[in-house]
């Protein structure tokens, strides 16, 4: 009888386990898949696109306010 029930226990944690890492194979081929690596590799590329806007933004900002306190220290005219 114990014989019996610890390999029902060993058959039925077996088959969780093997379940378990089915899962977990299936989500990690569908998440390296071509079709989502691409999607992924767009996405970032499009952030970085739009990060480096902003810095370029926020630089150009920062050049026209030093070009005016330079100006106003030579008293030269604004542009």
């Amino acid at each position: 009888m114990r014989k019996l029930f610890w390999g029902v226990v060993g058959i039925g944690a077996g088959i969780v386990i093997g379940a378990a890492v089915v899962r977990w194979a299936n989500r990690t081929k569908a998440r390296y898949s071509p079709p989502n690596l691409a999607r992924e590799a767009g996405d970032k590329l499009g952030d970085i696109g739009s990060r480096l806007r902003e810095a370029i933004h926020a630089g150009r900002d920062e050049m026209a306010a030093r070009e005016m306190e330079i100006r106003e220290e030579l008293g030269l005219p604004p542009r």
